[in-house]
């Protein structure tokens, strides 16, 4: 009797855990799932809009092998609006077909208009808070139409997964103008009213590159939108941007001409930057002296000169862009540089003081009392220069 009860129980506990340890109630088999992988908001009309870039199993498992086809892969755009970010991406739930992952998103592309209406916290917040969001997305602003953006393809019918959009690094290495920024970075920079958020601009290009003489549209970052003094962003394109680079710490590679009363000798590729800001306390002013040593690499040598001119005409155009860049960003509002930052972390107190908490700028034409720039041309390249 007591064997029989036994095996009634042991029947009974394994029957439990049978049931305990039946799998995964909630998995989605992969091709019943849309994977979400870059989000685009815009706002209009007091409505958010929420524009969502899906790709299917076999899109996204291309990129791991760089696969090269015939034809492109699909790419599928959803578009919903709504009163919230959250409300709008319900919206979109309605008319969903498969279930839609949303933790392989990559990046994360916000329009001129939330950036400028002050709804980015509002974005983040909504984001932030959704279990499958990560910290470690690729973070743009841009003035084009987010469909267009979403939409667009990659080079050689390669997965979209393979583009700038997706992957800024090694377009950034090549040439290191706007360094791509992660959400966490941007968040952070954000909520410090001391630092000035930086956010590159993606856009299209179409006009560098065609397929069998008909133009591609591929992307390009083509500005960035800095965060103006107690306000909201403001835009600034490439072009009155010229020597923003030049105090990133992170400056690989980029290129500088040597030049001189219209007559260009060369051009060098300058990276590794040595840089040094000191703030200068004298009573409620404060001047900043600038620091700068480069490695350079001569790969284009066109007409004959010096060693020191060389020198000299690439240092006093790297110190002649910085200026104007800085002058450019005065006249928005913007402290390009994050000066102020440099400040707030060796007089917080002053800060406060002089900027308001953050509200005011503190900068003027005069605050860069001090612009050191050496430049050292260890490389020449295969070849020996010629004077």
């Amino acid at each position: 009797m007591k064997r029989q009860i036994r095996r009634w129980s042991l029947g009974l506990l394994s029957l439990a855990l049978c049931i305990v340890t039946s799998g995964c109630w909630s998995a989605y088999e992969i091709q019943q799932v849309d994977y979400a992988k870059a989000i685009g908001v815009d706002y209009k009309d007091g409505m958010y809009h929420v524009y969502v870039q899906t790709m299917d199993f076999a899109s996204v498992a291309k990129s791991e092998s760089s696969t090269k086809n015939e034809e492109p892969p699909p790419i599928w755009v959803g578009h919903a609006a709504g009163k919230t970010l959250n409300l709008a991406i319900n919206e979109l739930f309605r008319s969903a077909q498969l279930h839609i992952a949303w933790g392989h998103v990559t990046a994360i592309v916000m329009a001129e208009s939330v950036l400028t209406s002050n709804h980015i916290k509002g974005v983040f917040d909504m984001l932030g808070r959704f279990p499958e969001s990560r910290y470690t997305t690729w973070v743009y602003g841009t003035r084009e139409p987010l469909e267009n953006i979403m939409s667009a393809t990659s080079i050689y019918n390669m997965s979209p997964l393979d583009s700038i959009l997706h992957n800024p690094l090694p377009s950034f290495l090549e040439e290191s103008l706007f360094p791509p920024v992660l959400s966490f970075k941007l968040i952070a920079t954000h909520n410090d009213p001391s630092t000035t958020t930086y956010l590159p601009c993606i856009a299209l290009n179409k006009d560098h590159w065609s397929q069998n003489q008909k133009n591609h549209e591929l992307f390009v970052i083509d500005g960035a939108f800095f965060e103006r003094t107690g306000n909201n962003f403001e835009y600034l394109p490439r072009t009155k941007l010229p020597g923003y680079h030049w105090l990133l710490k992170d400056l690989r590679r980029a290129p500088l001409a040597i030049e001189n009363e219209g007559t260009i000798y060369g051009v060098l590729s300058v990276g590794l930057p040595n840089l040094k800001i000191e703030p200068v306390v004298q009573g409620n002013e404060v001047r900043f002296n600038i620091d700068a040593k480069y490695l350079t690499a001569l790969y284009e040598y066109l007409n004959p000169i010096s060693y020191d001119e060389m020198v000299q005409f690439s240092e006093k155009t790297l110190r002649d862009q910085i200026l104007q860049t800085y002058r450019q960003g005065l006249k928005r509002g913007v402290d390009i540089y994050g000066l102020q930052e440099k400040l707030y972390r060796k007089n917080p107190s002053l800060w406060r003081k002089l900027s308001n908490n953050g509200s005011k700028m503190i900068l003027t034409e005069d605050s860069i009392q001090q612009l050191k720039i050496k430049i050292t041309i260890p490389y020449t390249g295969k070849f020996r220069r010629k004077v």
